[in-house]
């Protein structure tokens, strides 16, 4: 049986960005392999990681615009 374990954290807004930013870079990456790869079993991982890391993405983001608003996900490098 698994136990599964939380971890609860608290991020100001420069902090969360950067991991909202590096899960969207990831999910990317993921994404590129899934459709990419010629290994089926590689492509297959890809796809699976995708969807988790998509589903903790999508619920750090909806909470992270809660809190800093819509602001948080524009991850460009110009003024904010």
């Amino acid at each position: 049986m698994t136990v599964i374990r939380e971890l609860n954290v608290n991020l100001n807004d420069w902090e969360t960005r950067y991991i909202l930013e590096s899960l969207s870079k990831e999910m990317a990456h993921l994404k590129a392999i899934n459709a990419t790869s010629e290994d089926e079993d590689e492509a297959a991982d890809a796809g699976n990681d995708f969807i988790e890391v998509s589903g903790l993405y999508d619920q750090m983001s909806s909470n992270a615009v809660e809190v800093f608003g819509k602001q948080i996900l524009d991850f460009s490098k110009g003024e904010i």
